[in-house]
């Protein structure tokens, strides 16, 4: 008996058929991204202030250790100084890095360091003794061990040689933009430590797109954006920092000195980190950059990294979002929540 082959039963799907399903596909993307978004920024952020949470606590553990100071610098982003993306840890017994004036830049010539000044339109080259924004780079070149150029690339040592400062060999693997930009106008900071005292472990990045808001971030009586202060600590003006913020832990784990804009301030008050979406920073002007105008205090995505100033204890809250910052006494409505759920539910 002969058997008749069985018809196969499958067959392609037509481009109608196609199209309807990508229709489909894109009507649920259309609908579910915008409700999908405030999730992952929900994620993200929360990761970035365990982030920070976590590294106050192994400078805290490696004080605490060794029996010496460590902390841990918030290095402010350079064209947005009102905002840290980079954490370095810090060793004691040193002042924070230094950067150059606004107006003084440096090129290193067959390891010369040669200081450049701002005039006529254009860069200059000048003495050491030029004026008193050039003597001032020098005296930090004095007090300094280490020299990193442009933001970027290792810290290199260098040392006094006459009335100039000569950068120590090897230096031909700096990681510049350009190999040209050796011998331009370069900006540079000083770090006050030799290299092998800069830190015991890598510095380290939020996770992309997230910040360490120091706009909203200080303590009852002083604020980490540089701008001024009323009386109990909330923001008047909203200028940047000059330089970073450094929080200083003591062998006995708590919270030793801390550095805002190069001064150093004892701490007997609560400390809060506000740690949010780099969209949601504000201008110098106080205005959110965010399109739908809602700066990291007005949403539930930011998060609060609070640090108790006498355990050293930290611990990680979300925001109870605020209607706007304006007055600034909404600044402090969001931090009494961060303030009652570290002592509701305890600081590690």
């Amino acid at each position: 008996m002969q058997h008749r082959p069985l018809k196969n039963s499958r067959r392609g799907m037509t481009l109608v058929e196609l199209l309807v399903v990508a229709a489909i596909i894109g009507t649920l993307l259309a609908i579910s991204v915008p409700l999908l978004k405030p999730m992952l920024e929900n994620r993200r952020t929360s990761s970035a202030a365990q982030v920070l949470a976590g590294a106050f606590q192994q400078a805290r553990m490696k004080s605490i250790q060794d029996g010496k100071s460590y902390g841990v610098r918030l290095i402010p982003f350079e064209t947005a100084t009102t905002t840290a993306i980079q954490l370095r840890f810090q060793r004691g017994g040193n002042l924070p890095d230094f950067v150059n004036p606004l107006d003084v830049r440096v090129r290193v010539e067959n390891g010369l360091i040669v200081p450049y000044y701002f005039s006529n339109g254009d860069w200059q080259p000048v003495n050491w003794n030029a004026n008193d924004n050039v003597k001032e780079a020098q005296r930090h070149f004095e007090q300094g061990y280490a020299v990193q150029f442009n933001r970027l690339g290792r810290f290199l040592e260098y040392v006094a040689e006459g009335n100039t400062f000569k950068v120590l060999p090897p230096y031909d693997g700096l990681n510049l933009p350009d190999p040209a930009t050796m011998n331009d106008a370069m900006e540079y900071r000083i770090s006050r430590q030799s290299v092998s005292g800069l830190a015991w472990i890598p510095p380290v990045v939020m996770p992309r797109g997230t910040i360490v808001d120091l706009v909203f971030s200080g303590g009852e009586s002083v604020g980490f954006d540089g701008g001024a202060k009323t009386q109990d600590g909330l923001p008047s003006s909203f200028a940047p920092p000059s330089n970073e913020v450094v929080v200083m832990f003591s062998p006995a784990g708590h919270v030793d000195v801390l550095y805002v804009n190069e001064v150093p301030r004892r701490v007997n008050e609560m400390l809060y980190f506000c740690v949010g979406e780099w969209d949601r920073q504000v201008d110098t002007g106080g205005i959110p950059l965010a399109e739908d105008g809602k700066s990291n205090l007005e949403v539930p995505a930011t998060y609060w990294v609070s640090l108790h100033p006498k355990t050293g204890g930290t611990h990680v809250a979300e925001n109870a979002p605020v209607r706007s910052i304006d007055p600034p006494e909404r600044l402090r409505e969001a931090r009494k929540f961060a303030r009652e759920h570290f002592f509701n539910v305890g600081g590690n």
